[in-house]
C-alpha cells in the first residue's frame, strides 16, 4: 500500500498500521519526521527493517532547506517525476493525511 504523509509529527498509531512492502512518502512538513534528530529512531528503524519503503520528495527537502545527509539512513529521495508516477490515476490504493 502507498501512504502519503504531509503533516508533522507523524502519529505513532500510523506507523503501527503499516505493513511489510508498504511505501510511505513523506511530503511537505512531514519531511521533518525523517531528520535524524527528530525521528523516533527505534520506530523508524524497526519499520525500515520490516521492509517498509521510506521516501521523501526532493522538492520538499529543498523547500525546507534539508540536506540528504540530515536524513535517517535508508530513506530514499524521490524527484517529482518519480512522485507523479506513483500517484498517477493508475495507482490502486493511496492513503493520505
Amino acid at each position: 500500500m502507498l501512504h502519503i504523509i504531509s503533516s508533522f509529527p507523524v502519529p505513532r498509531s500510523f506507523l503501527d498500521s503499516t505493513h511489510s512492502g508498504d511505501t510511505v512518502i513523506f511530503t511537505e512538513n512531514a519531511v521533518f519526521a525523517m531528520i535524524q534528530e527528530n525521528v523516533e529512531k527505534e520506530a523508524m528503524t524497526e519499520k525500515a527493517f520490516n521492509h517498509i519503503n521510506l521516501c521523501v520528495r526532493k522538492a520538499d527537502l529543498l523547500l525546507k532547506n534539508i540536506s540528504n545527509h540530515e536524513l535517517l539512513r535508508g530513506v530514499a529521495v524521490i524527484d517529482d517525476s518519480q512522485y507523479q508516477s506513483v500517484v498517477s490515476p493508475d495507482c490502486a490504493v493511496r492513503s493520505c493525511n
